[in-house]
């Protein structure tokens, strides 16, 4: 029997966009606002194999990534609450060449702020194994709302 272990370990990422919440909200709900900042960002080192997304409550995301030609990442996702244009709620996994490496609850709270939107990123995470760890994950949520931000302002 192989060994296992998990690691339980959380964070949140703070980001201030000029937009509105609604603007914001948008780029999460629309599967073609949602693919420029998730999927397709500039400058990336990866390739989508498979995307989809079903925004409502009860509805699921899924993607599978290529990074640099090698390692297929994958997600599922599904939503567990939507509060337009104020707050998401969703659980997902994550899975390196088809082994689950992890498994999560998010939530993203939108929030007025001057003319614009901060936006609170907040994740409970298990990670199994070794195989994945919440400084990548960390890391990978901060490029993808830099991504959003670039985004949001085209």
């Amino acid at each position: 029997m192989t060994e296992s272990s998990i690691h339980h370990a959380s964070f949140t990422v703070e980001r201030r966009y000029s937009a509105s919440p609604a603007q914001v909200f948008a780029a999460w709900a629309d599967i073609e606002a949602k693919r420029r900042w998730f999927v397709d960002a500039d400058g990336t080192d990866w390739e989508a194999l498979d995307y989809g997304l079903d925004f409502r409550v009860g509805g699921r995301e899924h993607g599978a990534f290529r990074h640099r030609g090698k390692t297929v990442h994958g997600n599922e996702t599904v939503y567990l609450d939507i509060v337009e244009p104020a707050r998401i709620a969703f659980a997902y996994s994550m899975s390196l060449d088809g082994a689950i490496t992890s498994a999560s609850l998010a939530t993203v709270e939108l929030a007025p702020d001057g003319g614009g939107t901060r936006l609170t990123y907040t994740e409970q995470g298990a990670f199994f194994d070794g195989l994945d760890k919440v400084e990548y994950r960390e890391e990978g949520w901060k490029e993808l709302l830099k991504s959003l931000d670039a985004t949001l302002a085209t």
